[in-house]
Formats: structure tokens, sequence, C-alpha cells
């Protein structure tokens, strides 16, 4: 094994890049958070002996924390969590092929929009001595649907596109063969044996189900270097599509391209169709289609893109980033250098009309007046969607969740700015609203669970919530949302945390049982179910599950002082 292409990938530097990049990724479910403030309490200790045990070749990945999240269509798909040191390689691989390859793969930043590597990979490891250096690997997710809904406009309405062909990749991230993959890195993008090595058995020990591994099949979906390595696989076909002068915009296995003729369509269909069968891959029947654009109307993909546009990121705020960098030991220069989320490239600072709006106010009473006209807004507009007194919709076929999560991102970000200026409660006659979208668009539940929030201790709020708890076993995601908000919106009596823990003690998903951990330890003051509770706790057989649970403990009901004690407690 050559020794030097492992200091390359895994030298003390690359690593500590790589730390800082799973913190500042913004989506927390797919975080080991307790491995984080862990391994970031002795940073350099643990980086040095982490690098050691590469290069000596005693590494070996474990199976990573799984859970499954709802889709719009039914079916869920599994998010896998990788333990920190697994989440550090993985990274720390990535940075490298990032380095090496930013140029190639920024000739398509016209065409390929999901998943855009930052300007700052492509320095390495030297963006640790820039004086300012953002961490962030991709660029923001909005600016690039910006990008990609405007380019769609335009092959349409300037450039008159006379049809349309849309696709997309059945089980992407689960169906892509590893020895494609690992082929495909070697042949475009310079990565060495030893590190497709590596990352076979990585990817081996990551693929698959919480029910059981794929080995050889399915890239882990959750970690950002994931989504890297799927942009990676579809290069050469950008590539030939480009070359050949197509209106081809892709974001990630979403593909559409724009022509002149149904002809050469199809035989664009036919291309990509080999392509993706020759990787293992297969496009999905059900969403592929080639249709003449109608230039009377405006057109059924631009329509859904402009709605489309006014959804959020997830993101929960600056604070979470702060605290874990901070409890992982880092520097304040360099937690400083990562508060500015927003500003993730200079070309993203595409401001809220809000924002623009507002940026002259600087009296008062003219804010307070500003954020009561957007909140009477959505009072108004909101109960248009439906049927007069009923919650059924006025118009099925074309209101959905979109429509729902613009009015309650709007709602949601009036009612907070509004309560730095005076009292301000949220409107019970909304509620019923927001409820009917959190149920029939359960796949969104984190957009509506943030507006819902609003509503603390709301009785008939608290009931309906542990009903549709109760009520749907299916999506494990959709109730840690729902356990979530119960448990920071309402007040709970030692007999109520007694129904929970009876309720704790029949759940079979590890990521709601979390949920649940969480709420029992965070309002009771009762030892015995306390006691109890952590019996319960150290019958877990997820030690991740165990460690995560204790982390909180720590940190937000402050029970026991050090984490030690903690670990202690559970034998771990």
């Amino acid at each position: 094994m050559n020794k030097k292409v492992l200091e390359t990938y895994f030298n003390i530097e690359n690593l500590r890049l790589a730390y800082y990049r799973i913190v500042c990724w913004p989506e927390r479910l797919v975080k080991d958070r307790f491995g984080i403030h862990a391994f970031g309490a002795q940073l350099d200790k643990n980086l040095k002996q982490l690098s050691a045990k590469l290069i000596s070749g005693e590494y070996s990945p474990q199976r990573g924390f799984k859970y499954y999240e709802p889709k719009s269509s039914g079916t869920q798909r599994t998010k896998t969590l990788l333990m920190i040191e697994d989440a550090l390689v993985y990274q720390a691989i990535a940075n490298v092929i990032a380095s090496r390859n930013y140029d190639t793969l920024a000739e398509h930043d016209d065409f390929v929009f999901g998943s855009v590597l930052m300007p700052e990979t492509k320095p390495g490891i030297e963006l640790l001595q820039q004086e300012n250096p953002k961490y962030f690997f991709f660029k923001f997710w909005k600016s690039l649907f910006i990008r990609f809904k405007d380019s769609v406009i335009k092959a349409i309405e300037q450039d008159k596109a006379t049809h349309k062909f849309e696709t997309d990749i059945t089980g992407f991230f689960d169906s892509i063969p590893h020895y494609n993959l690992l082929l495909t890195l070697s042949a475009h993008f310079r990565v060495e044996d030893e590190i497709l090595d590596l990352l076979s058995v990585c990817l081996n020990a990551w693929s698959g189900t919480k029910e059981s591994s794929t080995p050889g099949v399915g890239i882990p979906q959750g970690p950002q270097p994931s989504y890297l390595l799927a942009n990676l696989l579809l290069y050469p076909l950008d590539k030939q599509l480009i070359s050949e002068a197509f209106k081809y915009y892709r974001y990630m296995d979403d593909i559409k391209i724009y022509g002149y003729s149904e002809s050469e369509l199809r035989n664009v269909l036919v291309l990509i169709d080999n392509y993706l069968k020759g990787h293992g891959l297969s496009i999905n029947s059900k969403k592929t289609g080639i249709t003449s654009i109608d230039t009377a109307k405006e057109d059924e993909t631009v329509k859904e893109l402009r709605r489309f546009e006014v959804i959020g990121t997830d993101y929960t705020g600056d604070e979470t980033i702060i605290n874990e960098l901070s409890e992982g030991g880092l520097e304040s220069n360099i937690i400083k250098t990562l508060l500015g989320l927003s500003e993730q490239s200079p070309e993203d600072n595409n401001e809220d009309d809000v924002k623009k709006n507002l940026e002259n106010i600087t009296d008062p009473n003219k804010i307070i007046e500003f954020w009561e006209k957007e909140i009477s807004e959505v009072e108004s507009e909101l109960p248009t969607l439906f049927i007069a007194d009923s919650l059924e919709l006025s118009d099925p076929d074309n209101t959905d969740d979109i429509d729902f999560i613009r009015l309650s991102a709007k709602y949601g970000t009036a009612i907070r700015a509004l309560t730095e200026y005076k009292q301000v409660n949220a409107s019970v006659h909304l509620l019923p609203y927001w409820l009917f979208a959190l149920k029939k668009y359960y796949w969104r539940a984190n957009n509506y669970v943030l507006t819902l929030q609003h509503y603390k201790y709301n009785k008939s709020l608290k009931e309906e919530l542990t009903a549709i708890y109760r009520s749907d076993k299916n999506y494990e995601c959709y109730r840690y949302h729902i356990i979530s908000c119960l448990t920071y919106n309402f007040e709970y009596t030692d007999r109520e945390l007694r129904t929970f823990f009876k309720y704790l003690k029949e759940e079979n998903s590890e990521l709601v049982r979390y949920a649940l951990y969480c709420m029992i330890i965070k309002h009771s003051d009762d030892q015995q179910l306390q006691s109890t509770l952590r019996v319960q706790l150290s019958k877990e057989e997820s030690n991740y599950l165990k460690l995560i649970t204790l982390d909180y403990w720590k940190r937000d009901a402050n029970r026991i002082n050090t984490m030690d004690e903690l670990v202690k407690l559970m034998g771990l």
C-alpha cells in the first residue's frame, strides 16, 4: 500500500478541514452531534489518533445509524447518519477529490445545479491558512435552485424551445453500483487505488436500509460526500450532452432537456437510458416524458418551479452551529468564520423580498405595521384555499404542500419578528389549517411544526398532536417532529410523562425513541421516573442512541455534571 497516498488524504490538516465541514453541514438529523462534541473536546489529539489509525491501515468503518424519512409518494427513503470517525474519513476523501477536480466540475456550472461545490473547496487544506475561510462544501441550495429555474424559463420563454424532455433516476442513491462508481472515480477523477479500496469497504458497511445491508450497491443518503459522488457518477453523461449543445439542465437526478422536435429529444432519451443502464441505473418511467410546449399558456414546469421557489431551508439557526463548535472546543476565531450561514458565497447573497422591503425602515411603528400586514395577508389568504366553513380544499388538483409551506413560512417569520416589538399570539383561527397541512403533507412536517411552535400551551393542540403521534405508526421522521413539537411547546405532569414512558417502551423507531427520551428528561423532576428511564436506556441495543440521549441529558437537562459520569452510568 502506498503510504504517501494515505498521508495525502488523511493528514491531520485535511481531517481538521473535514471536521469543520461536517459541523457546517446544516442537515442536523444526519449529523453525529454527540460525536462532534466528544471528538471536538480534544480535537488535536483525536485528529492525530485518527490520522495514525488510517495511515497504518487499522481503521475499519462502522454501520451507520439509519432512519426512514417519508416522501410525497407515500414511500420512505433511508437516511444514514455516520459515526463521527466514519464521517471524517468520508469527508476527508471528498475534500481531496473536490480540490483536485474543482475546475473540471466548474465547467458544468451552467448546466448542473444540485450540490455544486463552493470555490473554497479548490485550495484544499490551504483554506485553513486564509484570514476568513468559509468551510461550506456546497453552495447554498436555494441560490442554485433559482439559477436552475431561470435556465428552464430562459429555454422556454427566450430560446423558444418547442418540446421538453423530463426524467429522473429510480432510487438514485440506493441503486448506485459501487463498481461503476469506483470505476468512474478512477477513470475520470484521478482517485488512487488505495482510496478506491477503502471506499469500497466503507460503502459496503454504510449501504442498505435499517433492516439489512446491500453489499456492492447504494451510497448513504445524508452525508454530504454522497452528493458529490452522485454528481461525479453522472459527470460523463453531463459532458456528452453539454458538448452536443443540448439545452440540458440537471438538479441532482432531476433532468430536463429542451429542444425543437420530438424526434431530437427521443434520441436524447435513448442516449440517457443507455448510459444509465450501462452504469446499473434506470430512468423512472413514471416521471419520464416528451411533451410539446404550449406557447399560449404558461408551461406547467415553469409554473411549478416558480411556486417551489418559495420554500426556505430546513436550517434552524446559527445558534446550533455556535453551540456545537464551542462545546467541541474550537477557537473563537474559527467560530466567527462560521457564523454567516446565509453568506455562503458572494453570489449567494440573494436577500429575501421581506428584507429588501425592510432595509430602509428604521421607525419601530413602521416595522410593526409591516409585519402586521404580513400576518393579515396570511389570515386572509389561507382560508381561501378551502371551501367556506370546511376543511376541504376548494381546488385539490392545484393546491399542494408548497402553497402551505409558503404561507406557513411567511406567518412564522412575521410572528417571530413582531414579538421583538410587542406581545403577539398566533391566531387560533388558523390552527385547524396548519394541522390540516401537517396531516395531509406529512413529509413536510418539519415546515409546519416550525409554525405550530408559536401556539405554546394550547391545550387542544397538545391533544391533537398526541393523537396524531399515536395514530400514525408508519413514518418515523414525521412522528419525530411531532414529539419534538410536543416537547418544546408544553408542560407535563409526572402522570402524563409516565404515559409517554409507556409509549417509549412500545416504540419501534430509534429516532422517535430518542425524541421521547428527550421529552421525559426535559420535563421530569421525579427521581423514580428518572431512575426507571436510566434503566430503560441501559437496555437499548444501539450505543449511538444511548450516547446522543446522554448528550441531551447533560446539555439540556443539566442533571449530571460530566459526560464521564453519564458514560459510566451506561457502561459505555
